[in-house]
């Protein structure tokens, strides 16, 4: 269950309708887990507010848009596959995100913060941005 954006849209109201589209998509697919995932559990609806917030702001700030889906504790990943490491947005759909960046030649990076703390999240697209310079 995971999404790419192969060519991310330009124009923000072009951009906020495909994630939209794409969210309605992987909602769908969450819906009804095949069999042999039993022990998978849908993200809650929030989860779906707090990833097109999320989703606009790091295209306002110019992140590459990552690679969507969803994990067995119910969160929604952001995926980023930068040269040298792997960073991801875990979003739990109650305001809570946790960033975690790990790249070859440094210790992991890891912060939990809510999407009210306007300073971790600034701070957060500073950090996936510095990871695409």
């Amino acid at each position: 269950m995971q999404t790419f954006y192969e060519n991310s849209p330009t124009d923000k109201t072009s951009f906020r309708h495909s994630v939209k589209q794409e969210l309605a998509n992987l909602h769908k697919e969450v819906q009804n887990p095949p069999v042999e995932d039993s022990e998978f559990y849908p993200a809650p609806e929030l989860v779906y507010n707090d990833a097109l917030f999320l989703l606009e702001m790091l295209h306002h700030s110019g992140i590459p848009t990552p690679d969507l889906r969803w994990s067995e504790d119910s969160s929604l990943n952001l995926t980023w596959h930068p040269e040298e490491g792997i960073a991801t947005l875990e979003i739990y759909g109650n305001g809570l995100v946790i960033y975690n960046a790990i790249r070859d030649d440094e210790r992991p990076d890891e912060v939990s913060f809510t999407l009210t703390d306007t300073a971790c999240l600034q701070d957060c697209l500073v950090k996936l941005n510095g990871l695409f310079q």
